[in-house]
């Protein structure tokens, strides 16, 4: 897929998921207990979607799959921050779906990839705790 508009973001990542520490997953192993469990929250420093500012915004992503995340069948859930106008709301949900990344750069071209069903984004408040 080619990618529609020029988009970046410098952030800090939270993640975390089911597995025993290191993550399997992440270096072609099955997951710690036979399926996994995926969230993590994005605090952008600084970004853009073309001409759409992102800076400031926090956005959640969230999956299950009932086995290793390389054999699909997953739940894809997204939590955008509720401070975002239309226009970042949109974009933010394009970037995290992995709707305007060239096939498979992004983790959250992977995720979305794997995972058929897709939950409609929440709009809500996202607090890290600072």
């Amino acid at each position: 897929m080619a990618v529609s508009v020029e988009w970046e973001i410098k952030a800090t990542e939270f993640g975390n998921c089911n597995c025993s520490y290191g993550c399997p997953c992440q270096l072609n192993g099955l997951p710690t207990h036979g399926h996994c469990r995926y969230v993590a929250g994005f605090q952008i420093e600084e970004g853009r979607f073309g001409k759409v500012k992102l800076d400031g915004l926090r956005a959640v992503t969230m999956a299950i799959w009932p086995g290793a995340v390389h054999e699909g069948n997953g739940t894809m859930q997204m939590v955008i921050d509720e401070r975002a106008n239309a226009k970042q709301r949109d974009a933010l949900a394009k970037i995290l779906s992995g709707q305007e990344t060239e096939d498979m750069a992004t983790m959250w071209w992977v995720y979305a990839a794997m995972s058929p069903k897709k939950l409609p984004p929440v709009y809500a408040k996202i607090d890290f705790g600072n």
